[in-house]
């Protein structure tokens, strides 16, 4: 079985949020939002037994009512599954969902399943007494139904559960409450089909490396090591050194026992008669021990602990385990199968390290035999796969201006982004080039608050510069300028944008001084003819693709509240209107500091040092472009 939806509601920062899963989940979004609310919320839905409970505090304060509410839907469920889960799950049924509520301190689970509405009354008991009463009251009242007699409670439930298997048709979908689904100390239905771990962000190795069921070292071991003959030696030891306890207390103190004894009874019968006393030894028997594990590290000649390295050296560990619980998991395919779930999987490590453990999760989800899902909440690009880019799970607020902590949870797909640019970008492009845009151009972008998105890494550079200059970096809100590469590759990257919820101003030149350049440079009247149709073109196209029906193809420099556009170029716009700007790139060229050409670094520091102020369509591009940012938050 397969985690494909998670519902959420009312937990801690949550009001109410929708997730869908892939075999690897990459969930993105600003600081704050939910992003490792959700797993939490997941932990607390499977591990709600094994510690991870809930109180008045976990309660969403703009919750409407006292209920929180965790529902999970299942696919690709296997015969095993089905024969485990019963009526959740019959023959025909694609999906299982489950509920767990907690409303004042009542922790409820209940699932979706086909049952035989008769039966609900009899499940409904709560004694076994009560449930066989009510069995055989049905029994007597429907003798069509040829149920079969039950002793016991367990063979009323299995009487049901197979009178329904051989009858789909009189079936009716119902809410079954199933206090035990889960069963404690991992011994429910769930817990026996499907395991999720979380690696949380203030995790130490110390944690994932006892020798317990719950913990990765202790899966590794359970895989590599065969602990039954031990076990049972060891057990037959126990016996041995019980007997032989019996046997010394039996030896060293039965005279002097049996004497006290005797003396207390005579003493006793002096007050009241035909009572004896005994006095014997405690039985202290020794505690059966199973064969148990530890790690250590040996630095040199010293042997010390785990929680006794460094953070980075103990993430490490945690990866390496994975790593070799994915070794292990391909000999063979597991019994159950698993979601790991990790904080900030990028913490502690390096880029190489980070990148590493990245591929680790994915050959772990990848791998038939693992039978494994990854989610990870994440800041870092590293861990969004460019070629994967559908699993990507952007999260950010809705309702802003109240005090409404619901949020919006947005994935593309490439139908999605074919659809947004239908007309305007053929279908064999865009399929070519999403997976590219995404690692090349749009990396960081899907981590901002909003995005500016331009034609090349000049106009990045001047834009970046002057927002600095001001005192204020565009990346301190959030913001991120990302260059397309060209003009008709804004198109690509705005949709894929748009469509994961990250706010877009786009800036571009309508390039009207292109005929005046050709002709210096000599270029026919007919090559200067299509170059002007071209550009006038794709500018009306551009337009229309952002939504703006009624704009000159050769628009004038301005400003607008998602975009702007110089007339010509930006070069062309800083030389008229910012001269200082120019003799500032010349000083650094000369001075050795700059480079010639068209040069991001130069223009970059230039647009910082340059005396004078820039012209003013730039300014108003950073305004708009933080006041989008702070709409969008």
């Amino acid at each position: 079985m397969r985690m494909i939806r998670a519902r959420i509601e009312n937990f801690r920062c949550l009001q109410l949020a929708e997730v869908r899963f892939d075999n690897v989940t990459s969930i993105i979004g600003p600081n704050g939002v939910g992003k490792s609310t959700i797993l939490r919320a997941l932990d607390w839905f499977f591990n709600g037994e094994k510690g991870t409970s809930l109180s008045v505090d976990d309660l969403c304060v703009n919750a409407k009512g006292s209920r929180i509410l965790v529902e999970v839907e299942f696919d690709s469920l296997t015969p095993d599954d089905r024969n485990e889960l019963g009526y959740y799950a019959p023959e025909g049924v694609d999906s299982v969902l489950i509920r767990r509520t907690w409303q004042n301190g009542e922790d409820k689970i209940t699932g979706k399943g086909l049952t035989f509405p008769p039966f609900e009354l009899v499940r409904s008991q709560l004694s076994a007494t009560t449930k066989r009463k009510a069995y055989n009251t049905l029994r007597e009242e429907r003798p069509e139904l040829s149920l079969p007699s039950a002793g016991s409670e367990a063979l009323v439930d299995e009487a049901m559960i197979v009178w329904e298997r051989n009858h789909p048709d009189q079936l009716e979908e119902s809410e079954i409450q199933a206090t035990n689904f889960f069963g404690f100390a991992g011994k429910g239905k769930l817990s026996s089909l499907f395991e999720f771990i979380l690696v949380s962000a203030d995790l130490r190795a110390l944690e994932e490396s006892t020798d317990t069921r719950s913990a990765i070292f202790g899966r590794i071991i359970e895989r590599a090591v065969d602990r039954r003959v031990a076990d049972t030696e060891l057990a037959e030891l126990d016996a041995r050194l019980n007997l032989e306890r019996a046997q010394i207390s039996t030896k060293n103190f039965g005279p002097q026992l049996e004497l006290i004894s005797k003396e207390l009874t005579k003493a006793v019968e002096v007050f009241s008669a035909g009572r004896d006393v005994l006095v014997s030894p405690v039985e202290s028997s020794h505690k059966p021990v199973k064969a148990s594990f530890k790690v250590s590290i040996l630095d040199g000649p010293v042997e010390t602990g785990v929680e006794r390295q460094g953070h980075g050296f103990q993430r490490a560990m945690i990866i390496a385990a994975l790593k070799l619980l994915s070794d292990r998991g391909s000999e063979g395919p597991r019994s159950k199968a698993v979601c790991l779930a990790i904080e900030e999987p990028e913490l502690y490590q390096h880029p190489v390290q980070a990148r590493a453990f990245s591929q680790v999760l994915r050959k772990i989800a990848e791998d038939p035999n693992q039978r494994a899902q990854v989610a990870y909440a994440t800041h870092n690009p590293i861990f969004v796969d460019p070629h994967h880019f559908h699993e990507i799970r952007r999260i950010s607020r809705v309702g802003k201006g109240s005090f409404e902590r619901a949020i919006s949870i947005a994935h593309v797909r490439v139908e999605d982004v074919l659809e947004a640019l239908s007309g305007f970008v053929p279908e064999d492009r865009v399929r070519k080039q999403i997976g590219a845009a995404i690692l090349h151009r749009l990396a960081e972008a899907l981590f901002a608050s909003a995005v500016v998105l331009v034609e090349g890494d000049t106009d990045k550079a001047v834009l970046e510069g002057c927002a600095t200059r001001s005192g204020c970096p565009l990346a301190v809100e959030g913001i991120h300028v990302a260059d397309a590469g060209n003009k008709t590759a804004i198109y690509l990257n705005h949709a894929i944008l748009n469509l994961l919820g990250i706010p877009c101003f786009v800036v571009f030149d309508a390039d009207s001084g292109v005929g005046v350049r050709m002709e210096q440079k000599g270029r026919t009247q007919r090559d200067i003819w299509n170059a002007e149709i071209s550009e006038r073109t794709e500018n009306h196209r551009l337009f229309l693709y952002l939504g703006h029906h009624n704009k000159p193809d050769w628009p004038p420099t301005h400003a607008e509240s998602d975009f702007a556009v110089f007339a010509d170029r930006l070069e062309e716009l800083i030389s008229n209107e910012w001269p200082e700007w120019g003799v500032k790139i010349n000083e650094l060229i000369e001075s050795g500091l700059g480079y010639s050409e068209k040069n991001s670094y130069t223009y970059a520091r230039a647009s910082i040092e340059a005396e004078g102020e820039p012209p003013i369509v730039i300014k108003q591009i950073i305004e708009n472009v933080k006041a989008m940012a702070r709409e969008g938050q």
